[in-house]
């Protein structure tokens, strides 16, 4: 949905049950965003576009209105329901108190301090978090001023609510494209075999423990990496699962969420890239380089989303064919040429082991190393990693000609993921914060890491040549900074219920 409100909400248990209740008739569930999302694939095709146009066509067919609720760790706990709580104890925690282990700045006054958070900040912790999304601008108004009302019935206190919308070709503040590579999902929607919740664009592989791709470049994962209650991947193996854990039923169906506001600024990314040159062209084998190029090589990707190991001379602005041309990629292997179920052709890619073309620490390739051996062991390990990522950006597109620094701008970043330990906080931590991690090279993710522990700050590493020599970049400038969020749970429709009947005596365990 291209116009988006989160809205934080706090409260006592009562108000935070009274509110619950209000809205569980609003909540949208996978069905409906499964057919919303088949009905706009479908129109796409017979439309030949993914823009505005396809939108608006669905639109024509009736009024789309999204709402999904998160509870915090403190209203569960005072129903009686400690099932998140012990599942994982980040989450039990909270993410003002997990902050400066992600990374965040650790002296109060700093930036990005947990105490300065517009939201979620040490003392004012949110219990409840709600995701609105509508087609059109006025449509999300109109839906966020029902809410509201209902918020003032049940006696909770607003905390903080804003808006996002999709910027033109998804792009984010800093001019790049966003979400082209996600996991695909293996499993079905309902008793439906034919209902595959990922669509298949390649055909089945049957080559034993190798990768199955839903499209080009885009593994399939088994559900239980994002969902409690469905088989897990196995760390070893790539189409095998692992059988589900016995769970509490209260977890069943949902998932853990994590919320993250990210100011960026935009004017400090752009200076820095240019300091970021002048240190780099000094040396003779990268003195023709600018500040595209370099800026490319921070995100792994162009400006339109090709990735720079396939496209290494400028930007193609558009996919020759799909989007799935700028996907079909690995790092330590060759990639062949394969053709979708619709016939189209995506050529291979050649393989970029030694990090000539796409560095180390580039943004992609620090966050999903791919095929690549990592710390954590075998490329199979990688898709444990794996998150559903879901961010839209906030406040007004950036202009050259505006004072970048006094404008709040940036993302509201959200994450469905198992564990916010074993996912979210191992890629943030151990992968985007690490100089060595994932794949035992040098290099920061200086796009979005946050190396604030080291004085010389964010490093990144560059070669043009098998062997070296490795050419090192430091900046100490930030232009991400953490201003709140929080971490939550996503119920199912029956733990919803759940909720709502706990007694305040009775506990789960």
């Amino acid at each position: 949905m291209p116009h988006q409100q989160i809205i934080a909400l706090g409260g006592d248990l009562a108000a935070v049950r009274s509110l619950v209740a209000r809205v569980a008739p609003l909540v949208t569930y996978c069905g409906e965003a499964f057919a919303y999302h088949e009905e706009r694939v479908d129109i796409a095709k017979r439309t030949a576009t993914f823009g505005r146009e396809s939108f608006a066509a669905m639109s024509a067919a009736g009024r789309l209105r999204w709402l999904n609720i998160a509870i915090g760790a403190k209203p569960l706990a005072e129903a009686g329901i400690t099932a998140p709580q012990a599942a994982d104890r980040s989450f039990a925690l909270g993410l003002s108190a997990r902050s400066t282990t992600l990374g965040d700045p650790r002296q109060p006054g700093t930036p990005g301090h947990r105490d300065g958070w517009l939201v979620g900040s040490p003392d004012a912790p949110p219990d409840l978090l709600l995701i609105l999304a509508c087609e059109h601008a006025y449509s999300l108004a109109e839906f966020v001023a029902e809410v509201l009302q209902l918020v003032s019935g049940a006696g909770l206190a607003v905390l903080y609510s804003e808006a996002g919308t999709r910027l033109p070709k998804d792009e984010e503040h800093f001019g790049f494209r966003d979400g082209i590579s996600q996991p695909g999902v293996r499993g079905t929607v309902g008793d439906d075999p034919a209902s595959l919740l990922t669509r298949r664009k390649l055909s089945p592989s049957h080559e034993d423990d190798a990768p199955e791709f839903s499209a080009p470049g885009e593994v399939l994962v088994w559900p239980g990496e994002f969902i409690f209650g469905y088989p897990m991947q196995d760390p070893h193996h790539f189409q095998r699962a692992l059988p589900e854990n016995l769970v509490d039923p209260f977890l069943v169906d949902g998932s853990f969420l994590v919320f993250r506001r990210l100011r960026q600024h935009v004017g400090a990314f752009r200076r820095a890239a240019r300091s970021l040159v002048e240190q780099l062209t000094a040396f003779e084998e990268f003195r023709e380089v600018d500040e595209a190029w370099l800026q490319a090589r921070l995100v792994g990707r162009w400006p339109s989303g090709a990735p720079v190991q396939v496209f290494e001379n400028g930007d193609p602005h558009d996919p020759p064919g799909s989007l799935d041309r700028f996907n079909n990629f690995a790092f330590r292997n060759a990639v062949p040429e394969v053709t979708t179920l619709d016939g189209e052709t995506i050529p291979g890619t050649a393989a970029d082991q030694n990090g000539l073309l796409c560095p180390f620490a580039a943004h992609i390739r620090k966050v999903n190393p791919r095929d690549a051996r990592t710390n954590l062991g075998p490329a199979t390990q990688t898709q444990k990693l794996r998150l559903l990522r879901r961010g839209i950006p906030y406040g007004p597109a950036w202009q050259s000609s505006e004072d970048d620094d006094a404008t709040d701008r940036g993302l509201l970043f959200i994450s469905y993921q198992r564990s916010i330990r074993l996912q979210f906080e191992t890629l943030t931590q151990d992968w985007m914060n690490s100089s060595i991690n994932p794949e035992g090279s040098a290099g920061h993710d200086v796009l979005v890491g946050q190396s604030r522990r080291e004085s010389s700050g964010r490093t990144g590493v560059f070669t043009r040549k098998s062997g070296g020599p490795f050419r090192e970049l430091a900046t100490a400038e930030e232009w991400i900074e953490p201003t709140g969020g929080g971490y939550f749970f996503a119920p199912s429709r029956q733990a919803i219920t759940s909720f709502l009947e706990a007694g305040e005596e009775g506990e789960r365990q």
